[in-house]
């Protein structure tokens, strides 16, 4: 692979830093803003998808959601060559999974720290709503002075949107919490599981659970095992572990009750364990502070030589020797031979650097150059100064702007008989009001500018000083002024020697959408619903993507992106409200339904017939989750309940038992049932066969028929069926603590049934 340099949309990336199965990450420089930013790519794969550039995108609006000094801060997002990305903070301090596999074991106080700056983290998003769903030590980054941040929001989830309804388990086997494997559900509760999970892979070396996997089977069977610190036979602070192992129970209800609790419990570690170790933590600071202080320096220096070298050589390089001089007049220049480059041609160099290659730093170099030389006069001087201060303007060098159109006031040349009595004038207005502040807050009908001649670049220059450094409506509408008077030009008869003057429409142009944008403007109503809300939202966020450019304006979208948070916010709480209260009315009223059902169920059962039950439990559905899990339960009891007997049935009839036969009346007898059905048992005795009713057979009895034919099961898989219908049979049968010790033995052997026994716990 040839790595280099790329545009991207207005990015160059400089290197990758990262990637997933999804995305690769870059750091790359904006060009427009001028910072450097980590810029997360889609896959070209996953960019045709929508069902994946959706959760892009939700991750782009939940990340920008939530204001945390320990969760990665998002720029923007956009779509460039057929590929979707988010720019965000970039941080260079790596990853806490670099940090693992690098030194193998992380010290206990700097785990603690981390966990504690994460924790906080999710708290601010647990805050809006918000469950990450992929917490590990890959998505912990640090910045340069150490400092935790989580990243990577892509699988997160509204708690109450509910439970994800995918069927995918979109986590990290190692991390990922047992309810999530298990039942497919998780909350909050899940983050603080794979967060403690992440601390025990930092603090041991080794992940609690090596799940190395991607069977769903094989790592629900690998997430029934219990995770404890101590385990790892290592040595660590009482309170360290305490810590951990709370946060990795099994249960989610054994594990902190939310994330307030969290991080008390790592800053008391934290705090208990730093007793006695304070003088020592202060000295490896001071010389830690010593050896950045030191690179600091060093890395100052060398800057500064580089730099001056580099002036240096540039200066070498740009110096104009002199071998003759004319004066000819075009285009409002004047050219003069100077060297291999007349001054005509470095004054259009310069100005296509600007209008057509858009390298304004470079451009604007060359106009300072020209104006500082000897050779340049009138009108070129001032024309140099003109395109120099629109350069600065662009770049935001305000004061530099200023200078350059306070110069062209102080001196306009009017001497020169190539400067006429209307350029003079137009040199003397333009540098008389913009060389103070770029003059700021002019309204375009007091302008008066020509729009016949050259004085048009009058609003041209002032639309820009507004738009980056004023009030950019009022600049929307010179710029706006400007291009739609361009025509003007066409119907003097000196058009042609004007044409020159077109070639600034390209920076309108490059405008064209951030001024539409801002000129449709409408601050939102207030919303009467969430989802207007989130319309107006996106809108905001639309137009703050397409006014970068304008400090004004973005600062304006921020101040009405924070009313509407407050607003949506506000609807949230009201809506949520209102869904509680529905939720919980729903609850009673099925509950009490449900409640009525149980009741029924025993009048459904004849004898050992458990057909009724079923069909009508499996007619039915509830909206609360917690009562459809009650009647998914019940199902799937007397599911195996009748599937105990119609097996044991069937071994009566293959091979019979000779055993103890107990009646309900509590007297017993020695024989051999050959034959049984839901309605009647035949039992061999000395003195002949007799028929009962089954259902004069106590469930003990039939359940140690069941054992017996069990314990003759050498396929262990069989084995295992047979037990769980055993523990169904007796649940259902009112023998709740036979059913419990079988049910306990079971999960210990067989992991895959825990998963299905739970609905019933």
């Amino acid at each position: 692979m040839v790595r280099v340099r790329r545009k991207f949309d207005h990015f160059v990336l400089v290197r990758q830093i990262g990637e997933g199965g999804m995305s690769r990450v870059f750091e790359a420089e904006d060009e427009t803003l001028g910072r450097r930013v980590a810029l997360k790519i889609l896959n070209r794969q996953y960019s045709r998808d929508a069902t994946r550039v959706e959760q892009f995108r939700q991750e782009a609006l939940i990340t920008a959601n939530v204001n945390h000094p320990n969760v990665i801060k998002l720029y923007s997002v956009g779509y460039d060559q057929g590929y979707f990305y988010i720019a965000m903070e970039l941080v260079t301090g790596g990853n806490l999974e670099q940090r693992i596999r690098r030194d193998g074991k992380i010290k206990e106080a700097e785990v603690l720290s981390i966990g504690r700056e994460v924790a906080e983290g999710l708290r601010a998003a647990q805050q809006l709503g918000l469950i990450h769903r992929d917490v590990k030590p890959a998505n912990i980054l640090f910045t340069e002075t150490g400092t935790a941040k989580v990243v990577d929001f892509g699988l997160a989830l509204f708690v109450e949107r509910g439970a994800d309804s995918s069927g995918e388990i979109w986590a990290t086997p190692y991390y990922v919490a047992p309810e999530k494997v298990l039942d497919n559900r998780e909350d909050y509760r899940s983050d603080i599981f794979s967060l403690g999970a992440s601390l025990y892979h930092a603090l041991t070396g080794q992940p609690p659970h090596k799940a190395d996997t991607n069977s769903i089977e094989q790592l629900r069977m690998i997430k029934c095992r219990r995770v404890a610190l101590e385990d790892s036979g290592m040595r660590f602070a009482p309170r360290t572990i305490h810590a951990v192992n709370r946060m990795v129970a099994f249960r989610p209800q054994e594990r902190c009750a939310n994330y307030d609790e969290t991080v008390d419990e790592l800053r008391l570690a934290e705090g208990l364990l730093s007793q006695g170790f304070k003088s020592r933590i202060a000295n490896r600071r001071v010389r830690w502070s010593l050896s950045v202080a030191a690179a600091l320096l060093i890395a100052f220096s060398i800057g500064w030589l580089i730099q001056f070298a580099g002036g240096k050589k540039a200066t070498a390089i740009t110096e104009l020797v002199e071998t003759s001089r004319s004066d000819l007049t075009g285009e409002g220049v004047t050219v003069q031979a100077s060297g291999k480059k007349t001054v005509a041609e470095l004054f259009i160099s310069a100005r296509d650097k600007m209008l057509k290659q858009r390298e304004l730093n470079e451009a604007e170099a060359q106009f300072e150059k020209l104006i500082r030389s000897e050779e340049v006069r009138q009108p070129t001087l001032n024309w140099a100064r003109y395109n120099a201060a629109v350069c600065a303007v662009i770049l935001g060098k305000k004061d530099a702007a200023s200078k350059h159109l306070q110069a062209m006031g102080n001196e306009t040349g009017s001497g020169s008989n190539l400067v006429t009595p209307e350029l003079a004038g137009f040199f003397g207005t333009l540098g008389k009001r913009m060389g103070n502040s770029l003059g700021l807050g002019i309204a375009e009908d007091k302008l008066g500018y020509a729009t016949q001649n050259e004085s048009i670049l009058g609003y041209l220059i002032h639309g820009l000083a507004e738009w980056y450094h004023g009030d950019a409506l009022l600049g929307a509408h010179e710029l706006s002024f400007f291009k739609q008077h361009l025509r003007d030009v066409k119907s003097t008869s000196i058009a042609t020697s004007l044409e020159w003057i077109y070639s600034y429409q390209p920076l309108v142009d490059a405008l064209d959408k951030p001024i539409t944008a801002a000129l449709n403007l409408r601050q939102p109503k207030t919303p009467s619903n969430l989802e207007e809300g989130k319309k107006s939202m996106d809108e905001i966020r639309q137009a703050k993507t397409l006014l970068e450019s304008s400090p004004g304006l973005t600062a304006m979208l921020k101040k009405w992106e924070g009313v509407l948070k407050q607003e949506m916010s506000q609807l949230f709480q009201k809506q949520r409200q209102s869904e509680m209260s529905s939720e919980h009315a729903l609850r009673e009223r099925e509950l009490g339904q449900w409640t009525e059902i149980m009741a029924t169920l025993p009048n459904l059962i004849d004898g050992y017939d458990y057909s009724r039950v079923l069909d009508m439990l499996q007619g039915m559905r509830f909206d609360s989750p917690e009562i459809q899990s009650a009647l998914e339960g019940q199902i799937y009891l007397h599911s195996k309940a009748q599937a105990f007997l119609t097996g044991l049935f069937a071994d009566f009839k293959d091979s019979g038992y000779q055993g103890k036969i107990i009646r309900q009346s509590g007297s017993s007898m020695d024989g051999r049932i050959i034959a049984a059905n839901t309605e009647t048992v035949t039992i061999s005795l000395d003195r002949g066969n007799i028929t009962l009713p089954v259902n004069e057979l106590i469930p003990q009895t039939l359940l140690d028929a069941a054992q017996f034919y069990a314990s003759k099961t050498t396929d262990s898989t069989e084995y295992y069926e047979r037990q769980e219908r055993i523990a169904a049979f007796a649940r259902v049968a009112g023998l709740p603590s036979l059913s419990a010790t079988v049910a306990a033995q079971l999960m210990e052997e067989n992991r895959s049934f825990r998963s299905r026994w739970m609905k019933v716990q």
